[in-house]
């Protein structure tokens, strides 16, 4: 089989509703010469029969097993039958645009430091609520310096959304870890980097993946990625930590502290609550004010940087201090990473 450019690993379980869409979005890619690996993780729905279907009628598309199921091995499935100089690793339930991995391609290409790059997220929806958790996810208040979810332009950093990486790189390191079932894609980057390599940033590379549709929702996605966190730390100790990683943990702490404090003092514990709620309007206004002309639910966007908050910290704890480990995911809307 002849050397592509690029490989695309699209890890997917119970996808039927999107994985058409995101197929077609690689596909799409202008310059590239590309190959699709869907890596499916025994779906229930009709996912295997909407690639297959895709895939007898184009050759850049290969339907993969996964028999683990958990995303680190669909991963590294993927790149045990890659042909690909860079793969590229793209969900079943989001989409990029047109000329992601051609710029991709161009900076590893121009930059022989760097081993991968990623893009900003751009969160969709098509419901008012899911479309203020959309808006919550963007701002520096809810994701902290995570600057793939707000960047603005071109720079160094510890963690590729959606990377493009040399290929020699990422077997180098070992693939992806499978005892991890959440963050995974950051403990690989995190290996990349004590390696001697860099990753980089570029908004220019957009991803549009699908949000969750209401708070609640938000809450258990974020406690689960809190306890994946934490496993990561785990494993890593404190060079896999930074500031950012800390602040909900001390707020969920610290907010449970106050709520013990209220029993005999409650003037006290709201006054010290309050600057707490402050930021949540403050930041909920300007997410309010970058809202687009479709319907958005207002009491949802400061419900969803408390469900981040509140959800990611109390997850962090539980997996740090109690060693509780995320659920598996499900592929639903519910569950999915």
């Amino acid at each position: 089989m002849s050397q592509r450019t690029v490989s695309v690993l699209m890890p997917v379980l119970n996808e039927e509703k999107s994985v058409a869409a995101a197929i077609g979005s690689v596909l799409a890619q202008r310059e590239v010469d590309l190959e699709v690996l869907v890596i499916d993780g025994r779906s229930a729905d009709g996912t295997r029969a909407i690639v297959t279907e895709i895939a007898a009628r184009e050759p850049r598309v290969r339907l993969l097993d996964n028999p683990q199921v958990i995303i680190p091995a669909a991963l590294n499935v993927g790149l045990a039958a890659a042909t690909g100089e860079f793969v590229a690793r793209v969900d079943g339930h989001a989409s990029v645009s047109g000329d992601y991995l051609a710029l991709g391609v161009a900076h590893l290409r121009d930059d022989p430091a760097l081993a991968a790059v990623g893009g900003i997220r751009n969160g969709v929806s098509s419901t008012p609520t899911g479309r203020a958790v959309a808006l919550a996810l963007s701002s520096p208040f809810g994701v902290g310096d995570s600057i793939n979810h707000f960047g603005t332009h071109f720079q160094r950093t510890d963690h590729a959304s959606f990377g493009v990486y040399r290929t020699d790189v990422a077997r180098a390191v070992g693939g992806w870890d499978e005892s991890l079932l959440v963050n995974e894609d950051v403990d690989f980057d995190h290996r990349i980097l004590a390696a001697g390599h860099e990753i980089a940033f570029d908004p220019a590379m957009k991803i549009f993946w699908h949000v969750r549709d209401n708070a609640p929702a938000l809450f258990r996605q974020y406690r689960r990625y809190g306890r994946g966190k934490a496993a990561m730390a785990r494993k890593n100790g404190r060079s896999a930590i930074r500031p950012r990683h800390l602040a909900a943990p001390v707020a969920v702490l610290g907010t449970a502290g106050l709520a013990a404090i209220a029993v005999r003092h409650p003037r006290f514990a709201a006054l010290a609550y309050s600057p707490y709620v402050v930021g949540v309007t403050l930041a909920s206004v300007q997410a309010w004010r970058a809202r687009g002309s479709a319907p958005v639910d207002p009491a949802t966007v400061p419900l969803s940087f408390m469900a981040m908050h509140y959800g990611w910290g109390l997850g962090f704890l539980e997996g740090y201090v109690l060693g509780r480990t995320p659920m598996r995911a499900s592929g639903s809307a519910r569950t999915r990473t």
